[in-house]
């Protein structure tokens, strides 16, 4: 799957949305601007008064967008908790929720995308959605029927379902669908407080005529409001259905082709047909587009369905299915049995969280722990700077007896399980107040800097780590693309690919085909700059190149991130410097990789 290609249709979807959005607003004023001049009995070619329309239509309209838009800044958390998620304690001991994180984390490490926030909804129906910004504030939400009535692989289905939303692009696309089309629906609502408001006015006497012109000004007006906000949410749902159905194909197609089990996925569908995925709450409406089922009851001739037929969704992905094949109920025995099917990446993630050493796991449920975790990664192996580290932290005596616990056992770990396990711990760390998490952010920039430099995986650990958490801690802003070309970018691609060809094994003819590879995948811009492989790259240069690379359109990002890639595999062969090299190009421009490639 091209992430890249994919992140791309997703925003060439969001401006025909855009497109839509204003037809449908266009139409609105039009509407109105004819019922007012009917009502007033006013010319159709008042231009003032079509004026005086749009601009109403339109700040009610922004407003209304404004208000949701500012509701669902904190991204994928705000979406659960609207429609009531209660987030999933990463120490929980119920058999069902530790099978659901299971099955997250598997996926998560499989994707290369940091552990999402997990929330159950508390409904019966069989349903799920992913919510968020990006990667980094992310949340999967399923519900309690989901959890009781799915077996092992069904559930892995629908989190793989869930995952390709993650990866597609939707999630923003949803997150901005949401917040245009309650700025339609903000004329209805005004339209209803209008009408309240002259239910509850009352002429001062039966003579006081301007009272009475009042009170029925505000239910005409009112009315009209209402009517005319409910044609907008009538083609706000066509544009919701229109946007949802294609993507719930590809979607489904995804799933299977990350766990490589049809079956699992149409099994979970077979048990939303016999059952439901219809939910009970009220916001339910709002994110009708974002479930893994069909969260609302049937749609009228199908003409505002979200989702498209469920045996058709079968037939796509499993069309030799049948459902008698589906166990009716999740055996408990399976709860924490991992799934070794799936593609290479899934079987490779199932593996090595079997993996861990039983020391990490704390990491992954315990906030104490998995600070303890970071901390003891980040410990010098030189002893007297070791012992000033420690000395700098302000931290209790069990704390402390931890760090020194897990450093101690700490070269049990490869290069590739401390990264992971650091994805691993980041839902776990969301749990921080925003206070602790000053404080253990300020911890982790001192031990990084506690020897006057930075080293490879100080650097990688940190970009992981604290972009991720500050979205849960703070309001993303996202950038704005600067550079659309690749030619500005070529001296700091110059220097990515240096510091990459440079971590290759071997001798300075080695070290040059690493670099002439990637250059060769750059294609005719490279001819516009010179480009010779540096023969040493220093970690302030590295950052600020990956900071301009941050400003580039998605398709120059592919273009240095492919190259950098073919640096890396260009022999074969992927060292763990490489490779933490890569995984912080590759963060930079929010693509996931995985984090378990083979090393040497």
């Amino acid at each position: 799957m091209d992430f890249f290609e994919k992140q791309e249709k997703a925003r060439l979807q969001t401006k025909w949305l855009v497109f839509y959005f204003a037809l449908a607003v266009i139409g609105i004023i039009a509407v109105l601007h004819i019922g007012f001049s009917l009502l007033l009995g006013q010319p159709l070619d008042d231009w003032e008064m079509l004026g005086l329309t749009a601009a109403g239509v339109l700040v009610s309209v922004v407003i209304g967008s404004l208000v949701k838009i500012a509701e669902l800044s904190k991204g994928g958390k705000a979406v659960a908790e609207m429609l009531g998620g209660v987030p999933v304690n990463p120490s929980t001991t119920d058999p069902g929720e530790r099978r659901l994180l299971n099955v997250v984390e598997e996926m998560s490490l499989a994707s290369g995308v940091p552990v999402p926030q997990v929330y159950v909804l508390e409904e019966e129906a069989i349903n799920a959605f992913a919510a968020g910004y990006g990667t980094a504030d992310a949340a999967v939400g399923v519900t309690r029927g989901c959890i009781e009535r799915l077996t092992r692989d069904e559930l892995q289905g629908v989190i793989g379902h869930e995952f390709s939303h993650i990866l597609n692009g939707d999630m923003r696309l949803n997150i901005r669908l949401m917040g245009l089309l309650n700025g339609i629906l903000f004329l209805a609502l005004l339209g209803g407080v209008l009408m309240r408001l002259a239910l509850t006015t009352r002429p001062r006497s039966s003579n006081d005529k301007n009272g009475g012109s009042i009170v029925a000004a505000l239910i005409v007006g009112g009315l009209v409001l209402y009517i005319v906000g409910w044609i907008g949410v009538f083609f706000g749902k066509l544009i919701k259905a229109a946007v949802s159905r294609q993507r719930e194909f590809l979607a489904d197609a995804s799933a299977v082709q990350y766990t490589r089990n049809p079956g699992g996925l149409a099994g979970a569908l077979s048990k939303i047909a016999s059952h439901s995925s219809r939910l009970a709450h009220p916001k339910t409406q709002e994110a009708s587009h974002m479930f893994f089922g069909n969260g609302m009851a049937e749609a009228w001739l199908g003409l505002f369905a979200t989702h498209p037929p469920i045996q058709q969704r079968i037939a796509e992905i499993a069309p030799n299915f049948d459902p008698q094949e589906s166990s009716p109920t999740p055996p408990l025995t399976e709860a924490m049995e991992p799934s070794f099917s799936g593609d290479a990446h899934l079987a490779a993630a199932t593996s090595m969280l079997a993996g861990l050493p039983e020391f990490s796991r704390p990491a992954m449920r315990e906030i104490h722990s998995a600070c303890a975790l970071v901390f003891a990664l980040l410990l010098s192996e030189d002893e007297s700077v070791r012992k000033s580290q420690l000395a700098a932290l302000e931290i209790d005596a069990a704390l402390r007896k931890e760090i020194g616990d897990m450093f101690a056992r700490r070269s049990q770990l490869s290069s590739a399980q401390r990264i992971s396990l650091v994805d691993l711990a980041i839902p776990v760390l969301r749990g921080l107040s925003p206070q602790q998490y000053r404080v253990f952010s300020g911890q982790v920039r001192q031990l990084i800097e506690a020897d006057g430099q930075i080293h490879l995986f100080e650097y990688t650990l940190q970009k992981l780590l604290l972009r991720h958490l500050d979205a849960a801690f703070t309001k993303a802003t996202p950038g704005r693309i600067q550079n659309r070309s690749l030619v500005p970018l070529l001296p700091d691609t110059g220097i990515l690919l240096s510091a990459i060809a440079n971590a290759d094994d071997g001798d300075s003819a080695a070290l040059d085909a690493a670099f002439r590879a990637g250059v060769a995948r750059l294609g005719k811009s490279a001819a516009a700059f010179p480009l010779d492989r540096q023969s040493s790259v220093n970690l302030k240069d590295f950052d600020r190149a990956l900071e301009d690379l941050a400003t580039a359109s998605l398709s120059v990002k592919k273009t240095i991130l492919t190259a950098c890639s073919a640096a890396v595999v260009h022999d074969g062969i992927v060292n763990d410097t490489q490779f933490e090299l890569l995984r912080a190009v590759a963060d930079t421009v929010d693509c996931p990789i995985p984090p378990f490639v083979p090393t040497t």
